[in-house]
């Protein structure tokens, strides 16, 4: 199985599969028949993932998407709890369906993709399925993030559980959203979907 990859390489792509690196460079086909992108919207809280994706979602003809709240609607919700590994299996299930069930664009927004062995252990789920991998982290200043959670969620002092780690992420394509309409941070992101 061979599958290109545009912004994720190191680390999360599963061992069993090859991988070649490379720019976008126009759509890649196979035979007849172009492989489906996999598009993953990762960031910490409030970053405007969810936001994005829906538009993203709306505005790609023949797409699915799973947002990962969708699977792991938990009280208390902790990233450390060990039963939202079951979550994990959930996203890498539903993802490797939505891949056969060939839809052109799927697209997965979720915070645990600023977790490398998180997102590896989602995209080792997908079996059986060719794909084109995409990924997106949105970033954000604490000011903008915080003003954000207070006015979304009634959040005056938010905890901001993967700030530091999404800043360190490599290999994928960072977007700041900071002073940004959602509809403008979507038009970045489709302009490199459709160079891809």
């Amino acid at each position: 199985m061979a599958a290109r990859c545009f912004g994720l390489c190191h680390g999360f792509w599963p061992p069993h599969r090859t991988l070649i690196v490379g720019q976008p460079q126009g759509l890649k086909c196979d035979g007849d028949n172009m492989k489906p992108k996999l598009i993953l919207i990762g960031g910490e809280a409030w970053t405007g993932k969810s936001t994005c994706a829906e538009i993203l979602f709306k505005r790609l003809y023949n797409s699915a998407w799973l947002d990962g709240d969708d699977v792991w609607r938990v009280n208390p919700w902790s990233l450390d709890d060990p039963r939202l590994r079951i979550s994990d299996i959930n996203m890498g299930f539903v993802l490797q369906t939505y891949l056969k069930a060939k839809f052109d664009y799927v697209i997965l927004s979720s915070i645990v993709l600023s977790d490398p062995a998180i997102t590896a252990r989602i995209l080792d789920r997908i079996d059986g399925a060719e794909y084109e991998l995409l990924s997106f982290t949105l970033m954000c200043d604490e000011a903008t993030l915080t003003e954000r959670a207070r006015l979304r969620d009634d959040e005056a002092s938010p905890h901001f559980t993967l700030l530091e780690e999404t800043r360190a992420l490599v290999d994928t394509i960072k977007i700041d959203t900071a002073n940004r309409k959602p509809e403008d941070v979507a038009d970045e992101m489709l302009s490199v979907i459709h160079r891809v």
